[in-house]
């Protein structure tokens, strides 16, 4: 089957063929969108785990860094204070170990002490059990203190962080230092009781919003001193037993029933531990707040694609109750076209057939109307010479009436012979130059009276498209009214030029204007009618079809025509024709 012959069956084809295909589309139709609308949903929720996974390990990562900084921070003040200490209490060995006198070496400590604020007592625990010790306050090395810290140093080792002493103002952290002959003797144990807060001084100046636990830890993995971000301290024993979850967590602990993500610092000297611990939730809740908002959006997105395709699906459904609609009535509207083929066949013949008559009539007018005038006329004109010898002044009254009615009813003949080819004859569109016309046609007048004053404006360059000879009857039409009725003035202006403010979008408007009698143009409904005159025929000659042909040209060049006056006040004729371009 040939292309063609294809598409002609698809043309030709039924309205119940078409409405089944129809109905087959529709349902495919509906699967894409369905299809197309589950993966929109599919990918945005794919989109929002991905990226809420994504950013969990953002936070999580951020916070990790953040502790690592932090403990990294707590480690080098730690080493600090070790460092000073161990400094310190090497001074005090040295002395022991040169056998110094008790005097020498208690001044030593009370000046050592007084240089190194991070200190809150120095201390030498002699092996014989006497304890030589300076303070800022109570003193806290006693013979017990001191008998307690031997088997617990072992030998051979730098300075050593002892377990915590609670103080009356807080936790002491003991720095030992064993002393040593050079026999690998002991003979004492210098001693640096730090606060454990000052240990942890560098975290006074950071401010923390959630939850976090700073330890330092011994060798021993046992909390040494601690800071948290809620108390500012934790400074009793009590509290690092709270906290032996957390110093022996690797990455994550549990305290108090909450989850903490643990960061862990080990490369300090001495076994020294740093420990950075922070409340998971409290880490997360930016992340949990973003993420609700996520969750929103994605829902009401989603919301938003089911009542995108419930409306779609159901517009696609009154859509095909619709075209199902029409095809019924296409059904009805071929039948009723089939109908009013013959209908109108019918009618052209009887429009045919009235054309036919109408032609006949109007040749009857012309020839057998005209005819009888041009005899009467004739015989009126043979009269003549007899009634104006007799000299008879009634007579002659009578017969120059009879002349008069027989060359208007010629004239008016003429006129409706002259309307009626109008809608006959083709219309030749060209460019015509108005305001030429305008000018021969003023000129034509001016020479038919030459007697007359009257002063003529007209525009230049007025152009329009059209028929020349039709649009040359109108400007006939309406300057021979202006002439004709501004003729009893002294001295007569007549005018004709554009009116762009009274021109409608895609039209131009011209305008002739005179000074003549006027007429009240609230009482002239019917001005453009054949036969419709606003003065006797006495005092302005004329028929009443000009202004009617002027209407009809006008609207078979597709414009409109009016017209404004005052009685007394002369008269302005607008009319309308489709833009040109200039």
């Amino acid at each position: 089957m040939s292309p063609e012959s294809a598409s002609v069956d698809a043309t030709h084809s039924t309205p119940d063929a078409q409405e089944a295909q129809l109905h087959q589309l529709a349902a495919r139709w509906l699967f894409v969108l369905r299809t197309l609308f589950i993966v929109l949903a599919v990918l945005l929720w794919l989109a929002f785990v991905e990226d809420t996974s994504h950013e969990h390990r953002l936070t999580v990562d951020a916070v990790a860094g953040r502790d690592a900084n932090l403990a990294t921070a707590v480690e080098h003040y730690a080493v600090r204070v070790l460092g000073t200490a161990q400094a310190v209490t090497r001074l005090l060995a040295q002395q022991v170990v040169e056998r110094r006198d008790v005097g020498a070496i208690d001044a030593m400590v009370a000046d050592r002490l007084r240089a190194n604020d991070v200190f809150y007592e120095l201390g030498v625990c002699l092996a014989d059990g006497r304890v030589l010790t300076y303070a800022r306050a109570a003193p806290q090395l006693s013979a017990a203190a001191c008998a307690n810290m031997f088997p617990t140093i072992p030998a051979g080792v730098g300075i050593v962080m002892l377990p915590p002493i609670q103080a009356s103002n807080g936790l002491l952290v003991p720095l030992a230092l064993p002393v040593i002959d050079a026999d690998g003797k002991r003979l004492a144990v210098a001693v640096a009781l730090s606060p454990a807060e000052s240990m942890l001084r560098v975290m006074q100046s950071v401010v923390l919003h959630d939850d976090t636990v700073v330890l330092v830890l011994g060798a021993d993995g046992l909390p040494r001193a601690a800071w948290r971000s809620r108390t500012g301290h934790v400074g009793d024993a009590a509290g690092f037993d709270a906290l032996s979850d957390l110093a022996r967590g690797a990455t994550q602990a549990r305290l108090h029933g909450r989850d903490y993500l643990v960061s862990t610092r080990t490369d300090a000297p001495g076994g020294l531990q740093v420990k950075v611990a922070t409340a998971r939730d409290d880490a997360l809740a930016g992340f949990h707040a973003r993420r609700a908002r996520l969750l929103a959006l994605c829902l009401l997105v989603t919301i938003g694609l089911a009542a995108a395709y419930h409306m779609l699906a159901r517009m696609q459904a009154e859509g095909v109750a619709r075209s199902r609609a029409l095809f019924r009535a296409r059904r009805e509207l071929e039948q009723a076209n089939e109908r009013l083929d013959r209908e109108v066949q019918e009618r052209t013949a009887q429009l045919e057939h009235a054309y036919r008559d109408l032609e006949t009539f109007s040749y009857a007018v012309a020839h057998d109307v005209r005819a009888p005038l041009a005899s009467i006329a004739g015989f009126a004109q043979a009269l003549e010479a007899g009634i104006a010898a007799d000299g008879n002044e009634k007579h002659q009254h009578y017969l120059r009436r009879i002349q008069s009615n027989a060359a208007h009813m010629d004239e008016l003949t003429r006129n409706l012979l002259e309307l009626g080819r109008l809608t006959r004859s083709p219309i030749e569109r060209q460019p015509v130059d108005l305001s030429a016309l305008a000018a021969e046609v003023l000129e034509r007048l001016r020479e038919m009276e030459p007697a007359r004053i009257v002063a003529t404006e007209i525009e230049r360059g007025l152009t329009a498209r059209g028929d020349r000879a039709l649009l040359r009857q109108v400007l006939e039409n309406l300057l021979g009214n202006a002439w004709k009725f501004s003729s009893k003035q002294a001295q007569a202006h007549i005018a004709f030029r554009r009116d762009p403010g009274a021109a409608a979008p895609g039209e131009t408007v011209f305008v002739i204007e005179d000074d003549g009698q006027g007429f009240d143009s609230d009482e002239a409904p019917g001005l453009f009618q054949p036969f419709r005159r606003m003065h006797d025929r006495e005092e302005f000659p004329g028929t009443g079809v000009g202004l009617a042909t002027v209407q009809r040209i006008v609207a078979l060049h597709g414009g409109r025509v009016w017209a404004r006056s005052r009685r007394g006040a002369g008269a302005r004729f607008c009319f309308s024709l489709p833009a040109h371009s200039q």
